[in-house]
């Protein structure tokens, strides 16, 4: 990553945290996101002595994109790439994107998210939000229930790591100003067993996004 792009990033990010209005008006400026002609990819030591956190990115077919963790805000985790593509994140769930061609601006209710509780089996399953987007469209409706989870052993870093894995089957009933052929779909979140760390997840935003694969490759470094 391009240390004068991070820098402005974070500047950005900083600068417009507590005006809403302009926040938006910024962003929605950038068009470009996860454009590198060819995948990306770290070495366990390339991780380990970065000075921030990072995590690989894939987007649809797109090449692997490496993003950083530029800033640490009220819970959300805000994750900058090279071109200025930007996930901000709360306990591993997207809840608001820029750079992409369909930006997701807010998520409502996120304080009821199961992936804040997930590992405690006592913790709800099922979360109804609403979602606003680029373009106008405000307030669709969302609802996500969970499933039991399984187990499965990844490999990453050179490392197998045993991980539970919680699916997330959601459900977009909402008119919409375009044709939405499917309103049905589906995430993915891997856990470490061992420390309960999210270390791997695929998201798709909406009914006609494409899935976002995460893999948090800083805090697979730090496993035991």
């Amino acid at each position: 990553m391009n240390i004068k792009t991070l820098a402005f990033a974070i500047f950005v990010l900083a600068g417009t945290a507590g005006c809403s209005g302009t926040y938006h008006a910024y962003y929605d400026t950038l068009k470009i996101a996860f454009s590198a002609p060819q995948d990306a990819n770290m070495t366990q030591e390339e991780v380990s002595a970065s000075k921030t956190d990072v995590m690989s990115v894939k987007r649809g077919e797109r090449p692997i994109a490496i993003m950083a963790l530029a800033y640490l805000e009220n819970g959300q985790h805000k994750w900058v790439s090279g071109d200025n593509a930007i996930m901000i994140m709360e306990k591993g769930r997207v809840v608001r994107t820029v750079g992409l061609d369909k930006n997701l601006l807010y998520l409502s209710n996120t304080e009821s998210d199961p992936l804040k509780t997930i590992t405690n089996t006592s913790a709800v399953s099922s979360w109804l939000r609403s979602a606003d987007w680029s373009g106008d469209e405000y307030g669709y409706p969302i609802h996500s229930s969970f499933s039991q989870p399984t187990s499965q052993t990844l490999r990453i870093l050179n490392k197998d790591i045993e991980t539970t894995l919680y699916a997330e089957s959601l459900v977009y009933d909402a008119p919409s100003d375009y044709i939405r052929l499917n309103r049905e779909w589906q995430n993915l979140y891997w856990f470490d067993k061992q420390t309960g760390t999210l270390v791997k997840s695929i998201q798709t935003l909406s009914p006609i996004s494409e899935p976002i694969e995460f893999i948090y490759l800083s805090r697979i470094a730090r496993l035991n």
